[in-house]
């Protein structure tokens, strides 16, 4: 499995791009290449888990301690 070895900060686009993005990882995820992305919105964590299921990947959203950025971790399944 193949990582990008360094969390993404996409905070500062748009939320359907930050949409479009988590997108991206899920289909690299498919490909066996992980991602872990950081995103203040929460629609974006919330999006990435069902659609995440939907393509056979694994994905756990983590909120930090206030709940106002979460860390995406998007990873192929073993």
């Amino acid at each position: 499995m193949e990582s990008e070895g360094k969390e993404i900060d996409i905070n500062d686009r748009p939320v359907p791009e930050q949409i479009e993005f988590v997108d991206q990882a899920i289909k690299k995820a498919t490909q066996g290449i992980s991602s872990n992305i950081i995103t203040n919105a929460r629609i974006v964590a919330t999006y990435s888990l069902p659609n995440a299921l939907k393509k056979g990947v694994r994905c756990r959203v983590i909120p930090n301690q206030e709940g106002s950025v979460f860390s995406i971790n998007i990873m192929p399944r073993n």
